[in-house]
C-alpha cells in the first residue's frame, strides 16, 4: 500500500496566516517599544517616527500610523494591491508600542538597557519576519522595497539597508541630531540595527515562509496487488 500526501484544508491554512500575521505584528510593537525604553538609538524607520513624533506632537504610534499611511500612496504609480497586513502592520505595532510605553519603567543603568535594545532588535526582526512570511500583504514601507527587489532584482538586505540608512537621515534632519541622540532617539544602536536587521529579517522571513507551506498527511490509497504482497 502506497500513500500520498494531501494538503491542509484552505481555511486551516488561512487562519494559520492570520494568526501568524496578527502575532508578528504585535511582536514588532513590542521590540520598538522596548528600544525606545533602552534609548541607545531607534529603528531607523523610526528615528523618522519619532522626529515626527516630536515635530506634531504626537505619540510615537500616531506618527507611525501617519507616516506609513503616506507611504501607502507610493502604492498608487508602482501598482501594488495593498492586502491584509498591510493596514495591520501599520496599526497594531504602533497601537501595542503605545501601550508598552504607557506601562513599563524605565530602566536604570547601562547592563539593562543593552538588554532591551537586544532583546527590541530581535523582537522586530521575528516580528518582521513573521508577518511578512505570512504573505497577507505588508507594511507600506516593506510594500515598496518588495517591489523594487521583484522589478529590479536587488537583494531584499541591500535595499532595507539603503532605506533604512535613508530614514535615518532625515529623521535626524528633521528633529535635530543634538536633540536625537540626548533624548536617545539616534544612537549607535540605530546603525546596529540599520547594518544588522536587514540580512536578518530576511533568513527569518524564509524560515517563516517554509512555516507556512501547507503542511501534508499521509493517506492510504489503493495499491496493485504486487505492492500489496507481504
Amino acid at each position: 500500500m502506497t500513500r500520498h500526501r494531501a494538503p491542509r484544508p484552505g481555511h486551516i491554512v488561512l487562519a494559520q496566516r492570520i494568526a501568524q500575521m496578527l502575532a508578528g505584528t504585535i511582536v514588532m510593537g513590542v521590540g520598538v517599544a522596548l528600544l525606545l525604553l533602552a534609548k541607545f538609538g531607534l529603528l531607523p524607520l523610526d528615528v523618522l517616527h519619532a522626529a515626527v513624533a516630536a515635530r506634531a506632537g504626537w505619540t510615537i504610534g500616531g506618527a507611525i500610523i501617519a507616516v506609513q499611511a503616506l507611504l501607502l500612496i507610493c502604492y498608487l504609480p508602482l501598482r501594488i494591491r495593498p492586502g491584509l497586513g498591510t493596514i495591520t502592520a501599520s496599526v497594531i505595532p504602533a497601537v501595542t508600542c503605545d501601550v508598552l510605553i504607557g506601562i513599563l519603567p524605565t530602566p536604570e543603568g547601562t547592563v539593562p538597557r543593552l538588554l532591551l535594545l537586544a532583546a527590541g532588535g530581535t523582537c522586530f526582526a521575528i516580528g518582521t519576519a513573521a508577518y511578512l512570511g505570512a504573505g497577507l500583504g505588508s507594511l507600506p514601507r516593506d510594500g515598496v522595497m518588495l517591489a523594487v527587489h521583484q522589478r529590479r532584482g536587488y537583494s531584499l538586505a541591500t535595499i532595507r539597508i539603503t532605506a533604512d540608512i535613508a530614514c535615518l537621515l532625515l529623521g535626524a534632519m528633521i528633529i535635530g541630531p543634538v536633540l536625537a541622540a540626548r533624548t536617545g532617539v539616534l544612537g549607535i544602536g540605530s546603525v546596529l540595527l540599520a547594518l544588522l536587521l536587514g540580512p536578518l529579517i530576511a533568513r527569518l522571513r524564509s524560515f517563516f515562509e517554509r512555516v507556512q507551506t501547507p503542511t501534508v498527511e499521509l493517506v492510504p490509497t489503493p495499491t496493485s496487488p504486487k505492492e500489496a504482497t507481504p
